[in-house]
């Protein structure tokens, strides 16, 4: 009989550069990331880094500004939305079929450690929400510098 170690469980939600995500994301069962209802209704996100920040840009067209809830709590950051578009009544009021236009998602990703949650900035243009998640600015150790006694 073989003796298997048992794995810590690991948190299904992603972080900003951790690739662990996407291990699990190619060695799981497709219908657990492409079903229809995650597919329709989470934007994608791409997530860089440069010296100075972390930025996320979520893809969704269509939304205003007030649509959008983004919340920072102790290291996780929670991008959502709402939105219900208005569709314009026909002439006499009467419809064949109607459907309303609603969406609303979530996603969550945890923060790296050497962010500063207390100045993240969003903004919406153009269809993207790009949210900005400053460094912490690390102070540079100086160098010891030995003196010789004469």
């Amino acid at each position: 009989m073989e003796n298997k170690a048992v794995e810590k469980p690991q948190s299904s939600r992603p972080t900003l550069f951790d690739s662990g995500w996407m291990e699990k994301f190619f060695n799981a069962p497709l219908d657990e990331f492409f079903t229809m209802g995650k597919v329709m209704n989470v934007p994608a996100v791409n997530v860089s880094e440069t010296d100075q920040e972390f930025r996320l840009t979520v893809a969704a067209p269509g939304m205003e500004k007030k649509d959008f809830k983004v919340e920072a709590f102790d290291d996780m950051l929670t991008i959502g939305a709402e939105h219900e578009r208005e569709e314009k009544e026909e002439k006499n009021g009467r419809f064949n079929r109607r459907e309303y236009n609603y969406s609303s998602w979530n996603r969550s990703f945890t923060l790296p450690e050497n962010c500063d949650a207390s100045k993240i900035e969003a903004s919406y243009v153009n269809g993207e929400l790009k949210i900005m998640i400053p460094k912490l600015l690390v102070k540079e150790t100086k160098q010891v510098k030995n003196i010789a006694v004469n």
